[in-house]
């Protein structure tokens, strides 16, 4: 994800990543033996990956990836084969921490009785018996998640989450310049939450297109966001984006209830939060 903003100033990382960095450091230190993650984005899995390899051990953990075209990142060896990719686990040293990545298995997974299937289920649930008494890990990655019955009790599954909003704070300050943003801190609040269930790619688009469009973000950026919005759902092929162009003034009578809700309307925002205001639950007429 390159950045808009070119500062070289550490930022601490979302609670996120970190809390899902601790959470398979501490599988790893206890010899979970295949771990699968589930996320929509490869980049900040590798992140997590790259973070968890660096956390102080005995002995120094070693990462490798693979994929079936590729092959292995270090060498380009097995591309194609998935057996000889987990057959270098399995002879790998077993006194070596070591995190075995093996990149998008699903299509693999979801038919583990097809014959050229069978030998790849096979032999990952041998792996799960012997990296019980090694300090390796095999970890899957993938935008799905299929696992056969053969080896699910073995299976440890991570969801990597769509960003929160305190991440998607993070990745605005990580992408734009101070000077670029023209928000006021309600008009921010706003983006932030136009931007909950978009993909950090999808995000780092919009804001790039803004900066492209005009030099800056301002509140009438999160038309753009909605339009993203609206994109992403018409790829699933399912459901549609309707947008309400409806407010209050397409009520009729209930005249005091549209004066509470204009009195209470502050009450959503993240400075109430903050401050101990509770969301209003509903009204009883």
């Amino acid at each position: 994800m390159a950045p808009i903003n070119p500062s070289d100033t550490p930022v601490a990382l979302p609670q996120t990543y970190q809390t899902i960095v601790e959470q398979l450091d501490l599988m790893l230190r206890a010899r979970y033996p295949l771990i699968y993650i589930v996320g929509a984005e490869e980049e900040p899995i590798q992140l997590v990956l790259e973070l968890t390899a660096q956390k102080p051990t005995t002995s120094p953990r070693l990462l490798r990836s693979w994929d079936l075209v590729r092959g292995w990142d270090d060498n380009g060896a097995d591309k194609g084969t998935v057996i000889a990719a987990l057959n270098r686990v399995a002879k790998a040293p077993a006194d070596q921490p070591g995190m075995f990545v093996l990149k998008d298995l699903h299509p693999v997974l979801k038919f583990p009785l097809q014959p050229a299937n069978v030998p790849v289920v096979r032999e990952i649930k041998n792996l799960a018996m012997e990296l019980k008494r090694s300090r390796k890990t095999l970890i899957l990655t993938s935008y799905a998640l299929e696992i056969p019955p053969e080896f699910i009790e073995e299976m440890t599954v991570i969801d990597f989450p769509l960003p929160d909003a305190d991440e998607i704070n993070y990745l605005i300050s990580q992408l734009v310049l101070p000077d670029r943003l023209k928000l006021s801190p309600l008009s921010r609040e706003q983006l932030v939450k136009a931007c909950q269930g978009l993909s950090r790619a999808r995000i780092q688009r919009v804001l790039a297109k803004a900066i492209a469009t005009k030099q800056h973000i301002n509140e009438q950026d999160i038309d753009g966001v909605l339009d993203a919005k609206r994109q992403a759902i018409r790829q699933t092929g399912i459901l549609e984006f309707c947008d309400a162009q409806e407010s209050l003034k397409n009520v009729g009578g209930l005249e005091h209830l549209k004066q509470w809700v204009r009195m209470r309307q502050d009450s959503f925002t993240e400075e109430a939060r903050r401050y101990g205001i509770p969301n209003p639950k509903g009204v009883l007429l």
